[in-house]
């Protein structure tokens, strides 16, 4: 049997004991708590306002650019190549594209130039006997007969020169002729001969293209005539149609050609539309917006605050807490860096076009600068 006094001895050791346990359960609560995450900064953006203006429904239709001086250049002789222009050679006007050999045509030339010599020598002796035979003639010395015949004989060598002297400029002619020349500035996009090949008369030698006279060639529906006319201003876009596509750009430009006669079988009509020079390369395909109605008033937003969804586009607007909302919309027209949105927004809106692809709506912003005029003015 234990005594009395022993037991406040072991509970004053087993006191002195719980401090000692406690610690490591502190500490190891204290680890395992994870540390409390730093706030987010508010992102920077780039805002535009929405804007009230006049846009027409527009209809896009395909087309390419083409130059307007661009042909195939024939030879006009026949004739065996001996020289010819390199692809992708800058020429000017009457510069040699093509060179033919003439040495036949030069032996040709110098039997015509004899042949012209010796009717000149013997017209020049007519002539002379004609004026000895008049002056007997007058003195009733000889026939008048004999003197009759003797002018003839000098009028048919007169038309004698004259048939050597056109079949001589034919052969020069034909000669100058077999150097095929550049009808305007180009460059030689294609060759359809190669040196020592034989060229026949009407054979195309080599392609040239004016890149510097360049228009854009469209087909569109006969509905659309109506809307259109010379002068009237276009939309051109190269590149893809979308707003993510980043490397697409959008110019005005006026319709200079228009042929308001439809196929019977596309129903479509075809237009021009002038380029500045050198704008684009020859061939490039290009889309081009056609107003299909009158213009109407509607709200619009730079083209870069719509983001393009699956689930749905929308934009972000900047509250006056500068907080991000997110706001579903309905895209329509397009003119310029504008489109026309259908939904909450409202003309003033600030809307976000830079820097608003990461951005959740409630998160805060930054706005860094307003682009509303650098945006219209695109």
């Amino acid at each position: 049997m234990k005594t009395p006094s022993r037991v406040p001895g072991r509970i004053i050791l087993l006191l002195a004991l719980v401090p000692v346990l406690l610690v490591p359960l502190i500490q190891w609560d204290v680890a395992a708590t994870p540390p409390a995450k730093p706030e987010t900064p508010p992102a920077v953006v780039g805002v535009a306002q929405a804007v009230t203006t006049e846009l027409a429904p527009t209809h896009w239709a395909p087309g390419s650019v083409i130059s307007r001086r661009d042909a195939k250049v024939a030879s006009e002789q026949e004739g065996r190549v001996v020289r010819v222009a390199e692809v992708g050679q800058k020429v000017r006007a009457g510069e040699p594209l093509a060179v033919l050999d003439d040495s036949t045509l030069a032996l040709q030339q110098q039997q015509g130039e004899a042949d012209l010599a010796r009717i000149q020598a013997q017209l020049d002796m007519a002539a002379r006997q004609e004026q000895r035979y008049a002056q007997l003639a007058a003195q009733q010395n000889i026939a008048r007969a004999q003197y009759e015949q003797t002018r003839a004989d000098r009028d048919m060598l007169a038309q004698e020169r004259a048939r050597a002297q056109a079949l001589l400029a034919q052969t020069r002619l034909r000669r100058t002729q077999m150097v095929v020349r550049a009808p305007f500035d180009g460059v030689v996009a294609e060759r359809s001969v190669q040196l020592g090949e034989y060229v026949e008369t009407g054979a195309p030698v080599a392609r040239l293209v004016d890149t510097g006279a360049q228009e854009v060639r469209v087909r569109a529906p006969v509905d659309l005539a109506r809307h259109l006319a010379v002068g009237v201003p276009v939309e051109v876009s190269v590149g893809k149609r979308g707003a993510e596509a980043g490397d697409r750009t959008i110019r005005s430009h006026p319709v200079s050609a228009l042929v308001p006669v439809g196929d019977e079988a596309s129903r479509q009509f075809e237009l021009r539309i002038a380029m500045d020079d050198g704008e684009l390369p020859v061939g490039t395909a290009v889309d081009v917006g056609i107003p299909d109605a009158r213009k109407r008033a509607v709200v619009a937003v730079p083209r870069d605050a719509v983001i393009l969804r699956r689930d749905g586009d929308y934009v972000l607007r900047v509250a006056a807490n500068d907080i991000a909302e997110r706001l579903p919309v309905k895209t329509g027209a397009q003119v310029g860096g504008l489109v026309e949105v259908q939904g909450a927004v409202k003309p003033g809106d600030r809307l976000i076009v830079r820097g608003g692809e990461r951005i959740e709506a409630g998160q805060a912003v930054t706005i860094q600068q307003d682009l509303s005029r650098a945006t219209a003015a695109r």
